[in-house]
């Protein structure tokens, strides 16, 4: 069964100076589905990612392959509950 974390960084002043180019490489993670939401705070200070694993141990390793090695040490806390707006959601397109 798969499990909802949320991974919480507290982000250093490297990722400040180049936060856009971190953005654009969470965008390609939220593109390929590793993970499945993620926000920075407005003051760049923290960034939160959600994402569905099988394990704890698969969640660590897809952490461990976003874009964000060695800037801060990451806190993944498995959710019991998650839920989003229904406007996130794609509709499923059928060609048939």
């Amino acid at each position: 069964m798969k499990i909802y974390y949320l991974v919480e960084l507290e982000l250093g002043n490297h990722f400040v100076e180049e936060i856009d180019s971190y953005v654009t490489e969470m965008n390609r993670c939220l593109a390929d589905g590793s993970i499945k939401t993620f926000g920075v705070a407005k003051d760049n200070s923290r960034l939160w990612a959600t994402l569905l694993a099988d394990s704890e141990m698969e969640a660590w390793e897809i952490v461990g392959a976003l874009p964000i090695e060695g800037l801060f040490d990451p806190i993944l806390t498995p959710l019991s509950t998650y839920n989003q707006s229904l406007d996130l959601q794609f509709p499923v397109i059928c060609l048939n």
